[in-house]
């Protein structure tokens, strides 16, 4: 009983100790990936209020403009196309009346109304022509323009009537119709002043969103670079950990076997001391799978990479397997393309097609079939395990890929090993640019991997 105890004591202790640190563990690939990201989404979100911003305030002060423009011609058609003689305090009474509230607070407010300085009738520039109904030219009005002949005024009220338009623009003059019952009123303000204010306004904005995403960018960049260098600090220190206490706990479990193995010689074999051997030798095999995946999660040096026939290197793998396959009573079937070439390192492929190979003997269906596959197009390496799993509908398979996450009830009963094997393949998967992913479909899962070549 004693050392049943002890074989579970150690077994708790690892696994929770391992456990913690593994998934607590965050590379400095990793941290360098969230600080892009958050530099990026910061960057494109302080851009996008500015934009917002900026193009709100032009919106706006088109609008206002156009209002004012508005204003303007309506207070001309009214007087007949002269203000020269109409009284400012007489317009301000009739505005007030017709104004609604937003209409006032414009005015008030951004001065979108007519002003009622007696300046209004020599500041604004401006001409009108009257027609009868038959097109006939009844007076026109140029007193108030320089630019403008009355042959080139007679011209522009022409233009505009043939338009068809009751408001518009024709060269730097925004005009307004209105119509009588003995003719027509045309009347032309010359806006270029207010176009060269809002034109102004535009490339104010512009500027300052382009200085503003300068600043920004340097900003974000040194910040999100000083707020990782913590982080990227804790990485290591827990990468290096993990394998300084991975080899540290080598010897003890040396030992543990050593010492079990003796009790085995001088005392016999007992359903105790082999249940102890069984779980060092997991025990053994996890610390090496852990301080696998802290050295596999770093990105690593690509100088060693050479042109490797991937095809041989999964066939390889399948052929090492084929005996567990065999013994455990399943079959395995191989659809392998060949002269696959990847640069890359064979043990890691080699490695890669084994765990996906071994995972799937172990929770195939009794008497199924194991099916690995190989194939390229283009630059995308597609390798494929799938195996018989008639109980697999429901199943979440986006958690496989955890680090220690098994679904007893889902793989169809106890199975040996901690559930870090799909981990490994997916940090594997992730140094070639790759992807991975686990699907099911008429009673088969399949793991598929996408590796990308240069």
């Amino acid at each position: 009983m004693d050392t049943r105890n002890k074989e579970w004591n150690i077994k708790v202790v690892f696994i929770t100790f391992y456990k913690f640190s593994v998934t607590e563990l965050m590379n400095k690939s990793a941290i360098r990936k969230l600080r892009r990201k958050f530099a990026l989404i910061a960057f494109v979100s302080f851009m996008g209020i500015m934009l917002v911003m900026g193009t709100m305030i032009y919106l706006f002060n088109l609008y206002t403009t156009n209002k004012q423009i508005r204003a303007v011609l309506n207070y001309i058609v009214e007087n007949d196309g002269d203000i020269s003689k109409k009284d400012p305090e007489e317009q301000e009474r009739e505005e007030e009346k017709s104004q609604n509230e937003f209409d006032r607070f414009l005015t008030d407010v951004f001065g979108t109304g007519v002003s009622d300085s007696p300046e209004l009738r020599y500041r604004t520039r401006y001409f009108s022509v009257k027609f009868t109904m038959e097109k006939n030219i009844l007076w026109k009005n140029t007193n108030n323009v320089a630019a403008i002949t009355t042959e080139e005024a007679e011209d522009y009220a022409f233009q505009a009537l043939l338009a068809g338009q009751t408001y518009g623009t024709y060269d730097r003059y925004t005009y307004q119709i209105e119509e009588f019952d003995n003719g027509a009123l045309v009347v032309f303000v010359d806006c270029e002043q207010q176009h060269a204010v809002s034109k102004r306004l535009l490339n104010i904005i512009l500027g300052f969103v382009a200085v503003g995403a300068v600043a920004m960018f340097i900003l974000v960049t040194l910040l999100s670079k000083r707020m990782i260098q913590p982080e990227i600090r804790n990485a290591e220190r827990q990468k290096q950990f993990i394998t300084n206490a991975g080899h540290e706990l080598k010897t003890p479990l040396a030992v543990i076997r050593a010492n079990t193995e003796l009790e085995m010689m001088l005392s016999g074999e007992n359903e105790w001391n082999q249940s102890t051997l069984r779980q060092t030798e997991q025990m053994t095999k996890l610390i090496q799978d852990l301080i696998m995946i802290a050295r596999a999660d770093e990105t690593g040096e690509t100088e060693s990479y050479t042109d490797v026939d991937i095809s041989a290197a999964v066939r390889e793998a399948a052929d090492s397997l084929s005996p567990l396959a065999q013994q455990a009573d399943k079959t395995m079937k191989l659809d392998i393309a060949d002269g696959i070439i990847l640069r890359s390192q064979e043990g890691h492929i080699r490695q890669l097609a084994a765990l996906l190979i071994d995972n799937a003997i172990k929770y195939c269906d009794d008497n199924g079939t194991i099916v690995t596959e190989l194939s390229a197009k283009g630059k995308n390496i597609r390798l494929v395990v799938a195996n018989d799993y008639k109980k697999g509908a429901g199943v979440d398979y986006n958690r496989f890929f955890e680090r220690f996450y098994r679904a007893e009830e889902s793989h169809g009963g106890e199975k040996s090993g901690y559930g870090i094997g799909l981990s490994i393949a997916e940090s594997i998967v992730k140094r070639y640019r790759g992807s991975i992913n686990a699907s099911w479909s008429s009673g088969m899962i399949r793991f598929t991997c996408i590796l990308r070549s240069e």
